[in-house]
């Protein structure tokens, strides 16, 4: 009975070691930090690309700016975190609880959230093109302005959600609860209706905005002052 708790400990301390590195360097890319306790943690900018962050608990942690690509975050308690301007494309998020975070102009393209909960969490101007958002919880979430073109939206919630200028051409929202959900200017040419009808609207525009990974097309994102972010490069 004492044998799975003894094999445990090495891989406790080691990762404690890790968690210890990461505060002080925030810097631990593809380290084994499964179920970490990071609550509150000071992140800013933390270089974390393909590390392992499943179950780890990052509430209220302040991940800004951070390098989170590729990273295994499924199932983490990633609530009411701070992850403006965060690099999570093609992160897995699967069934994490990532409500009432801060992903504002956050990469989350071709990034995993099925089965996610990100009720009144703030996405505006974030790029989750090619996402993967089956079964999401997006209820009040701001999308305002967010880049969701080619995104997996089958049977997500996005009741009471902010969907105004978001471009979302080429969507599949088949099954979709869209009740109360404000879409304005929202551009749908080419996507799946959750009456499992496409949408032609916003296909009558001769020219359309190119893409762009920072959203700068969209009048509903504001211009983006990089200033801050030289703070980095003191560190």
């Amino acid at each position: 009975m004492l044998l799975p708790f003894c094999a445990a400990l090495p891989l406790q301390a080691q990762n404690l070691s890790l968690v210890k590195r990461l505060l002080e360097t925030r810097g631990c890319p593809g380290c084994d930090l499964f179920g970490a306790s990071l609550s509150r943690a000071d992140l800013f900018g933390a270089s974390l690309s393909r590390a392992t962050l499943s179950r780890a608990d990052l509430v209220d942690a302040d991940l800004t700016a951070a390098d989170l690509m590729e990273a295994n975050l499924n199932n983490a308690n990633m609530r009411n975190a701070f992850l403006a301007d965060a690099d999570l494309s093609k992160a897995d998020m699967s069934r994490a609880d990532i409500r009432g975070a801060n992903l504002e102009n956050a990469n989350l393209s071709e990034s995993f959230l099925r089965d996610a909960s990100l009720q009144l969490a703030n996405l505006k101007c974030s790029n989750l093109s090619a996402a993967k958002l089956s079964r999401t919880d997006l209820r009040n979430a701001d999308l305002s302005g967010a880049n969701l073109s080619g995104a997996d939206l089958q049977e997500a919630d996005l009741s009471g959600a902010n969907l105004s200028g978001a471009d979302l051409r080429s969507a599949d929202l088949r099954d979709a609860r869209l009740n109360k959900a404000n879409l304005t200017d929202a551009n749908l040419c080419g996507a799946r209706m959750p009456d499992q009808k496409t949408s032609r609207r916003g296909c009558e525009v001769k020219k359309e905005p190119a893409l762009s990974t920072t959203n700068n097309y969209c009048n509903y994102c504001y211009a983006l002052n990089d200033w801050w972010l030289n703070v980095l490069r003191f560190y």
